[in-house]
Protein backbone atom coordinates (compact mmCIF):
# COMPACT_ATOMS: atom_id res chain seq x y z
CA UNK A 1 0.00 0.00 0.00
CA UNK A 2 1.28 3.37 0.09
CA UNK A 3 1.49 3.87 3.50
CA UNK A 4 4.19 1.22 3.51
CA UNK A 5 6.46 1.42 0.67
CA UNK A 6 8.89 3.39 -1.21
CA UNK A 7 9.88 3.42 -5.24
CA UNK A 8 13.25 4.02 -5.85
CA UNK A 9 14.14 5.38 -9.61
CA UNK A 10 17.50 5.32 -10.45
CA UNK A 11 19.58 7.92 -12.74
CA UNK A 12 17.01 10.55 -12.13
CA UNK A 13 18.84 13.64 -11.74
CA UNK A 14 21.86 15.01 -13.91
CA UNK A 15 25.48 15.89 -12.07
CA UNK A 16 24.55 19.55 -13.76
CA UNK A 17 21.25 20.14 -12.06
CA UNK A 18 22.68 18.55 -8.43
CA UNK A 19 24.74 20.41 -8.74
CA UNK A 20 22.94 23.72 -9.95
CA UNK A 21 20.71 23.28 -6.22
CA UNK A 22 23.97 22.32 -4.38
CA UNK A 23 25.89 25.48 -5.61
CA UNK A 24 23.14 27.81 -4.91
CA UNK A 25 22.86 26.90 -1.58
CA UNK A 26 26.26 27.09 -0.60
CA UNK A 27 26.60 30.36 -2.42
CA UNK A 28 23.34 31.73 0.77
CA UNK A 29 25.49 29.79 3.13
CA UNK A 30 28.13 31.84 2.33
CA UNK A 31 26.64 35.14 1.87
CA UNK A 32 24.98 34.70 5.15
CA UNK A 33 28.18 33.94 6.86
CA UNK A 34 30.35 37.06 5.26
CA UNK A 35 26.96 39.04 6.20
CA UNK A 36 26.90 37.86 9.96
CA UNK A 37 30.80 38.08 10.01
CA UNK A 38 30.62 42.10 8.78
CA UNK A 39 27.87 42.36 11.67
CA UNK A 40 29.97 41.27 14.11
CA UNK A 41 27.38 39.10 14.61
CA UNK A 42 29.48 35.22 15.41
CA UNK A 43 26.21 33.79 17.14
CA UNK A 44 24.24 33.61 13.80
CA UNK A 45 27.07 31.51 12.24
CA UNK A 46 27.31 28.99 15.26
CA UNK A 47 23.75 28.48 16.08
CA UNK A 48 22.01 26.95 12.58
CA UNK A 49 18.21 28.00 14.78
CA UNK A 50 19.13 31.59 14.29
CA UNK A 51 18.94 31.34 10.49
CA UNK A 52 15.69 32.82 8.73
CA UNK A 53 15.73 29.06 6.68
CA UNK A 54 16.28 26.84 9.65
CA UNK A 55 13.31 25.14 11.07
CA UNK A 56 13.23 26.79 14.58
CA UNK A 57 11.99 23.44 16.52
CA UNK A 58 15.62 21.66 16.69
CA UNK A 59 13.64 18.60 18.65
CA UNK A 60 12.42 18.07 15.09
CA UNK A 61 15.65 18.72 12.84
CA UNK A 62 19.63 19.31 14.38
CA UNK A 63 22.46 20.46 12.11
CA UNK A 64 20.41 20.47 8.93
CA UNK A 65 20.15 23.16 6.72
CA UNK A 66 16.93 24.01 4.99
CA UNK A 67 17.05 26.19 1.77
CA UNK A 68 13.40 27.10 0.18
CA UNK A 69 14.21 27.08 -3.80
CA UNK A 70 11.07 29.40 -4.33
CA UNK A 71 11.92 31.75 -1.26
CA UNK A 72 15.77 31.23 -0.87
CA UNK A 73 17.35 29.72 -4.17
CA UNK A 74 18.59 31.69 -7.17
CA UNK A 75 16.95 31.24 -10.60
CA UNK A 76 19.12 28.19 -11.77
CA UNK A 77 18.12 26.45 -9.22
CA UNK A 78 14.34 27.26 -9.63
CA UNK A 79 14.77 25.62 -12.95
CA UNK A 80 16.53 22.52 -12.18
CA UNK A 81 13.78 22.12 -9.42
CA UNK A 82 10.54 22.65 -11.95
CA UNK A 83 12.41 20.35 -14.23
CA UNK A 84 12.63 17.52 -11.43
CA UNK A 85 8.82 17.74 -10.51
CA UNK A 86 7.75 17.84 -14.72
CA UNK A 87 10.28 14.89 -14.91
CA UNK A 88 8.76 13.11 -11.68
CA UNK A 89 5.38 13.60 -13.38
CA UNK A 90 5.81 12.08 -17.16
CA UNK A 91 7.48 9.35 -15.35
CA UNK A 92 4.16 8.39 -13.63
CA UNK A 93 1.67 9.34 -16.45
CA UNK A 94 4.08 8.13 -18.99
CA UNK A 95 3.74 11.50 -21.05
CA UNK A 96 7.48 12.15 -21.34
CA UNK A 97 8.90 12.01 -24.91
CA UNK A 98 11.67 11.11 -26.64
CA UNK A 99 14.82 13.62 -26.26
CA UNK A 100 18.40 12.89 -27.09
CA UNK A 101 19.30 15.83 -25.04
CA UNK A 102 17.83 14.85 -21.55
CA UNK A 103 20.67 15.20 -19.29
CA UNK A 104 19.91 11.88 -17.79
CA UNK A 105 22.48 9.04 -17.97
CA UNK A 106 19.89 7.46 -19.95
CA UNK A 107 18.53 9.77 -22.71
CA UNK A 108 15.36 7.75 -23.09
CA UNK A 109 14.34 7.84 -19.10
CA UNK A 110 11.85 10.07 -19.74
CA UNK A 111 10.11 8.36 -23.13
CA UNK A 112 9.59 4.87 -20.73
CA UNK A 113 8.10 6.16 -18.28
CA UNK A 114 7.61 4.12 -15.20
CA UNK A 115 4.87 1.56 -16.78
CA UNK A 116 1.66 0.18 -15.37
CA UNK A 117 2.69 0.41 -11.87
CA UNK A 118 3.24 3.89 -11.98
CA UNK A 119 0.12 4.50 -13.99
CA UNK A 120 -1.68 2.52 -10.60
CA UNK A 121 0.14 4.65 -8.56
CA UNK A 122 -0.47 7.77 -9.82
CA UNK A 123 -3.99 6.95 -10.36
CA UNK A 124 -4.23 5.78 -6.41
CA UNK A 125 -2.26 8.77 -5.27
CA UNK A 126 -3.95 11.91 -6.92
CA UNK A 127 -7.18 10.59 -8.33
CA UNK A 128 -5.59 10.59 -11.80
CA UNK A 129 -3.29 9.08 -14.57
CA UNK A 130 -3.00 11.54 -17.23
CA UNK A 131 -1.36 15.07 -18.09
CA UNK A 132 -0.16 15.35 -14.54
CA UNK A 133 1.69 18.15 -15.81
CA UNK A 134 -1.33 20.46 -15.95
CA UNK A 135 -2.49 20.34 -12.63
CA UNK A 136 -2.36 22.39 -10.11
CA UNK A 137 0.95 21.76 -7.34
CA UNK A 138 -0.07 22.98 -3.76
CA UNK A 139 4.05 22.44 -1.60
CA UNK A 140 3.55 21.71 1.87
CA UNK A 141 4.74 25.04 3.77
CA UNK A 142 6.42 25.99 7.13
CA UNK A 143 7.10 29.21 8.70
CA UNK A 144 10.58 30.69 9.84
CA UNK A 145 10.86 32.33 13.34
CA UNK A 146 9.26 35.68 11.77
CA UNK A 147 6.26 33.50 10.46
CA UNK A 148 7.36 34.02 6.71
CA UNK A 149 6.05 31.04 5.04
CA UNK A 150 9.16 29.07 3.26
CA UNK A 151 7.47 26.47 0.79
CA UNK A 152 9.03 23.26 -0.06
CA UNK A 153 11.11 21.73 -2.33
CA UNK A 154 13.93 22.97 -0.32
CA UNK A 155 17.65 21.82 -0.41
CA UNK A 156 18.38 20.07 2.47
CA UNK A 157 21.94 19.97 3.84
CA UNK A 158 22.79 17.85 7.23
CA UNK A 159 26.49 18.09 8.41
CA UNK A 160 27.72 16.06 11.16
CA UNK A 161 25.02 14.88 13.72
CA UNK A 162 22.21 16.19 11.49
CA UNK A 163 19.18 14.06 11.50
CA UNK A 164 15.25 15.10 10.69
CA UNK A 165 12.97 12.91 13.55
CA UNK A 166 10.55 10.51 12.65
CA UNK A 167 7.41 11.73 10.84
CA UNK A 168 5.15 11.49 8.02
CA UNK A 169 4.67 14.20 5.29
CA UNK A 170 0.99 14.39 5.19
CA UNK A 171 0.19 15.56 1.91
CA UNK A 172 -0.39 13.03 -1.60
CA UNK A 173 3.39 12.67 -2.47
CA UNK A 174 7.23 13.00 -1.26
CA UNK A 175 9.87 13.75 -3.60
CA UNK A 176 13.54 13.04 -2.27
CA UNK A 177 16.49 13.23 -4.50
CA UNK A 178 20.05 12.46 -3.43
CA UNK A 179 22.52 15.39 -4.31
CA UNK A 180 25.47 13.83 -2.57
CA UNK A 181 26.64 10.23 -1.34
CA UNK A 182 30.20 11.11 0.10
CA UNK A 183 29.62 10.89 3.41
CA UNK A 184 29.12 8.59 6.55
CA UNK A 185 26.34 7.51 8.43
CA UNK A 186 23.05 9.60 7.64
CA UNK A 187 20.36 8.26 5.12
CA UNK A 188 16.38 7.43 5.17
CA UNK A 189 15.06 4.99 7.35
CA UNK A 190 11.35 4.47 6.87
CA UNK A 191 9.09 2.98 9.63
CA UNK A 192 5.55 0.69 10.12
CA UNK A 193 4.19 2.97 13.20
CA UNK A 194 5.02 6.42 14.64
CA UNK A 195 7.29 6.40 17.52
CA UNK A 196 8.50 9.87 19.08
CA UNK A 197 10.20 8.21 21.94
CA UNK A 198 13.42 8.04 20.28
CA UNK A 199 13.59 12.23 21.20
CA UNK A 200 15.44 10.88 24.41
CA UNK A 201 17.55 8.33 22.45
CA UNK A 202 20.38 11.02 22.28
CA UNK A 203 21.65 12.04 18.10
CA UNK A 204 23.63 9.32 17.61
CA UNK A 205 23.17 6.91 14.07
CA UNK A 206 23.35 3.93 16.03
CA UNK A 207 21.10 4.90 19.21
CA UNK A 208 18.55 5.81 16.88
CA UNK A 209 18.95 2.61 14.77
CA UNK A 210 19.01 0.41 17.63
CA UNK A 211 17.19 1.54 20.24
CA UNK A 212 14.66 -0.95 20.73
CA UNK A 213 12.58 -3.14 18.94
CA UNK A 214 9.80 -0.67 18.50
CA UNK A 215 12.32 1.47 16.78
CA UNK A 216 13.67 -0.49 14.23
CA UNK A 217 12.74 0.48 10.50
CA UNK A 218 11.43 -1.31 8.02
CA UNK A 219 14.05 -0.54 5.82
CA UNK A 220 17.20 1.95 5.73
CA UNK A 221 18.32 3.32 2.04
CA UNK A 222 21.38 4.93 0.99
CA UNK A 223 21.15 5.36 -2.85
CA UNK A 224 23.48 6.73 -5.02
CA UNK A 225 23.65 10.79 -5.87
CA UNK A 226 21.15 11.10 -8.77
CA UNK A 227 19.02 8.70 -7.27
CA UNK A 228 15.23 9.63 -6.53
CA UNK A 229 13.05 8.62 -3.87
CA UNK A 230 9.13 8.97 -3.95
CA UNK A 231 6.73 7.88 -1.08
CA UNK A 232 3.09 8.62 0.12
CA UNK A 233 2.25 11.56 2.50
CA UNK A 234 1.58 8.43 5.51
CA UNK A 235 4.55 6.75 5.26
CA UNK A 236 6.84 6.84 8.81
CA UNK A 237 10.17 8.07 8.07
CA UNK A 238 13.15 9.97 9.23
CA UNK A 239 16.99 11.35 8.17
CA UNK A 240 19.44 9.69 10.12
CA UNK A 241 22.00 11.36 11.59
CA UNK A 242 24.97 12.13 9.87
CA UNK A 243 28.46 10.45 11.39
CA UNK A 244 30.88 12.52 8.78
CA UNK A 245 30.64 14.69 5.74
CA UNK A 246 27.94 16.28 4.24
CA UNK A 247 24.55 14.74 2.83
CA UNK A 248 22.60 17.04 0.72
CA UNK A 249 19.26 15.98 -0.57
CA UNK A 250 16.47 17.97 -2.67
CA UNK A 251 13.32 17.08 -0.77
CA UNK A 252 9.49 17.78 -1.11
CA UNK A 253 6.24 17.18 -0.29
CA UNK A 254 3.16 18.01 -2.52
CA UNK A 255 -0.65 17.80 -3.42
CA UNK A 256 -2.11 17.75 -7.01
CA UNK A 257 -4.92 19.54 -7.85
Amino acid sequence: SQSLSYVTISHFASMEERRTLIDSAADLKRQETEDALSAGNTSTISNNNSSNHILFASSTNKNCDRYSVKTLLNEGAKVASSTLLNRLLEFLDGSGKDDSNNPNDNPHFISQGGGEKMLVLAKEVFGSNSDLRHMDVRWYAEPDETGTLHPEPKVNVYTEGGHFAQHEDGMQLTLLVVLTDEYEGGGTAFYRDLDLSHDDLGDTAENMTNASHSLQPEAITKPPAGTAMIWGGTLQHMALPVTKGARAVYVGSFDLM
